[in-house]
């Protein structure tokens, strides 16, 4: 796939990712409404936790968070890419984007070198500080 294709892809997979995660967030969002009505009514919360699920509604929003970043990492390389072959530096990707050059400059370089995890992130060190505690502290509960 060519650089084009590759940015609307990446561009397509972030919006579909997007979606997702505002559907899993309206949903967590629904969740604690419902809780907050409960509590009011002095439900102990952990009755409530436990009616909502508390546990699976959390693992879900870490799964859909953890999608949407990697989707978002992958789209922006694919961008950075494009517009390297448009003639931008990296110094301008990184004024347009409103990140460092570093930063640029890691995200174009990482795709010359092979993937090292299925989705194209190379450790949950890339991703966010608290998303990366989230996503931690799932794998240790599971």
């Amino acid at each position: 796939m060519n650089e084009r294709a590759q940015a609307l892809a990446g561009l397509d997979e972030f919006r579909q990712e997007a979606a997702a995660l505002r559907f899993g967030l309206r949903r967590y969002e629904r969740a604690l409404e419902r809780v907050s009505r409960q509590v009011e009514r002095d439900v102990p919360l952990h009755e409530v936790m436990g009616q909502i699920g508390v546990g699976d509604l959390r693992a879900d929003l870490v799964e859909r968070l953890t999608r949407f970043e990697e989707a978002r990492h992958r789209m922006r390389a694919a961008c950075f890419r494009v517009s390297l072959t448009e003639g931008l530096s990296i110094g301008d990707i990184a004024r347009l984007w409103g990140i460092s050059r570093q930063l640029a400059s890691r995200l174009v370089n990482e795709t010359a070198e092979a993937p090292s995890s299925p989705r194209g992130l190379k450790a949950t060190s890339d991703l966010p500080p608290r998303l990366r505690e989230m996503v931690g502290a799932d794998t240790r509960k599971t």
